[in-house]
């Protein structure tokens, strides 16, 4: 399946320098982490559907053994990820490189987007925060380590965000879970990953990514 063209396209915020273009693109796993980064030197989030389960390898990963089930390469560093439609929510954020959020530490560069995301959760009822030290746990499966200013809950990841840089920009892929879950066939049982329904939270899938994607619009 081939990506489509977004279905939607909003620009809000008050700034016009600073507005955000918030889409929606509907397609294949693979076409979607492949769509061009944009280069038009706005903020931008795009929100991203997809109908069948796929898993995305890091940028550097490992080829998976995994039999059977859609497989791609994803440009953003990080560890492998599964993706399914009826558990998972993939966003992206996009910043132009002179933009105010910008940060050339790339491990601070997370910070803002993380704690943005974390409010969100806080405001529904969970303890969450980000992750502010070095990296923790181990880097195959995204889920299985945690890096600067991702998303957690006690010590199990919430929210796992990758970065791709280019000299223009910088696209932040982010994704979490109602009900954490790992690819049939390769459950390790050892993933510090927890869905926001695993800790006990009762609200529709769409409702939490319409609360994010307010929050973010909002810097």
């Amino acid at each position: 399946m081939e990506y489509l063209p977004p279905k939607s396209i909003a620009t809000l915020g008050m700034i016009p320098a600073r507005e955000w273009v918030v889409e929606t693109w509907h397609g294949g796993v693979s076409a979607l982490h492949h769509r061009p980064v944009p280069v038009d030197g706005r903020r931008r989030l795009s929100i991203l559907e997809f109908d069948e389960p796929a898993l995305v390898l890091g940028s550097r990963g490992l080829d998976s053994e995994l039999r059977g089930a859609t497989t791609t390469r994803r440009q953003s560093g990080g560890g492998s990820v599964w993706l399914d439609p009826q558990e998972s929510t993939w966003i992206d954020v996009t910043l132009p490189r002179n933009d105010p959020l910008w940060s050339e530490d790339l491990n601070r560069s997370f910070h803002w987007l993380g704690e943005a995301i974390a409010s969100v959760f806080v405001d529904l009822g969970l303890d969450a925060g980000t992750h502010k030290t070095d990296f923790l746990g181990e880097k195959g499966w995204c889920f299985d380590g945690i890096g600067a200013g991702e998303v957690v809950l006690s010590d199990r990841k919430l929210v796992g965000i990758a970065q791709r840089r280019t000299r223009r920009s910088a696209r932040f892929q982010c994704v979490w879970y109602r009900h954490f879950k790992e690819s049939r066939g390769l459950e390790r049982g050892s993933s510090r990953g927890i869905g926001w329904a695993d800790a006990g939270l009762d609200c529709p899938m769409g409702h939490v990514r319409t609360l994010v994607v307010s929050k973010l619009i909002a810097a």
